[in-house]
């Protein structure tokens, strides 16, 4: 049944190649964002990102070129009118050709942003306003000078923070992501929140996932309930609306206030149901989920000149309800027993 329903779906794709269709999961679950990671390279060594054993990055022959990624995402966008991509690592900015990337992407006419650790922003203000992208992920773990060399390895706080605020007066749309480790950073997140008060951001609290390798402890994690009882006692906040798929639930300390912030809650209280994401790593593998052990090999495809259709549709019909089928609650999972990768070799 399911492949008459393929083979039905792809014959009407090709009679109207100029005319988009929804890509759908079984779950009726449309998919119109693309997170596209283009290395598996990055500058810092953030604990709960990178392995705990030795790390080696992706060989450049086995790393979609530029020419490969422009045409795979093209793929996405012309055929099941994807609209919004977002390029990931790794850490993006360190590709040699990166600006020749986001030029190849801005041709696309998609909605495009960027996540970044920040460091190298400086280089390619520029090209990113050229490019029309408008929206900047930054991640930032502490305030902290001491604890942000801890996590990073890099003693880079304050290139990253002069970067923050150059970008937030060229005006780009600024989403600081902080991923909230119980015993570490959870003191900080008053001086976060504060952020979200006196700049024109967006501040995200994030709860610790698991991923092959990073030392993922329930204990570790902090839940989104109980990071807004921390921030109630010590400022009061309203809650303000969210768009249909986003993954953080946003709430502003007043109406005064610059910016807002937002928890996202991918353990205690997964948003699985409104999902529209779809993967692609920078060696070339489509992921349907973040936490999924399925891929499909997309690069190796192109590379052969076959049909990349069918092997998205078939990617997208096995996602899972929830959490890549690999658990439910928080309180069952297992970290050991997790088949995926580092997140490092997914991209966020």
């Amino acid at each position: 049944m399911y492949r008459l329903f393929l083979q039905d779906r792809l014959k009407n794709q090709k009679r109207r190649m100029t005319m988009p269709i929804d890509l759908l999961d079984s779950f009726g679950r449309k998919h119109d964002y693309l997170r596209l990671s283009i290395t598996d390279n990055c500058n810092f060594r953030c604990l709960y990102c990178m392995p705990d054993e030795p790390f080696k990055s992706t060989s450049s022959v086995e790393l979609m070129s530029s020419r490969e990624i422009f045409e795979i995402a093209r793929v996405f966008v012309h055929h099941y009118g994807i609209n919004k991509i977002r390029i990931t690592g790794g850490e993006p900015l360190v590709r040699h050709d990166f600006e020749n990337i986001i030029r190849q992407i801005s041709k696309l006419n998609v909605n495009t942003g960027v996540t970044t650790n920040g460091v190298l922003l400086h280089k390619y203000f520029d090209a990113l306003e050229e490019c029309n992208v408008k929206n900047l992920n930054i991640s930032i773990d502490s305030l902290d000078r001491e604890k942000f060399k801890y996590i990073t390895k890099r003693d880079l706080f304050q290139p990253v923070w002069d970067n923050i605020k150059e970008s937030i007066r060229r005006g780009f749309n600024v989403k600081l992501n902080m991923v909230v480790m119980r015993g570490f950073n959870d003191d900080e997140i008053p001086e976060f929140i504060a952020l979200s008060h006196h700049y024109p951001i967006e501040l995200r609290f994030i709860e610790f996932m698991p991923f092959t390798g990073n030392s993922w402890e329930k204990a570790k994690v902090i839940p989104v309930a109980e990071m807004l009882d921390l921030v109630s006692q010590h400022f009061t906040f309203e809650k303000i609306t969210d768009q249909k798929n986003d993954t953080s639930r946003k709430y502003r300390i007043s109406e005064e206030s610059k910016g807002v912030f937002g928890l996202i809650s991918t353990m205690s209280n997964a948003f699985c149901a409104g999902c529209n994401r779809i993967r692609i790593t920078s060696d070339g593998k489509m992921k349907n989920c973040l936490f999924g052990a399925d891929e499909f090999d997309l690069l190796k495809a192109f590379r052969n000149e076959e049909d990349l259709l069918e092997l998205i549709q078939l990617g997208i019909t096995r996602k899972h309800k929830e959490k890549g089928g690999q658990f439910s609650e928080m309180g069952s999972v297992k970290n050991q027993s997790i088949v995926n990768r580092s997140m490092i070799k997914i991209g966020g």
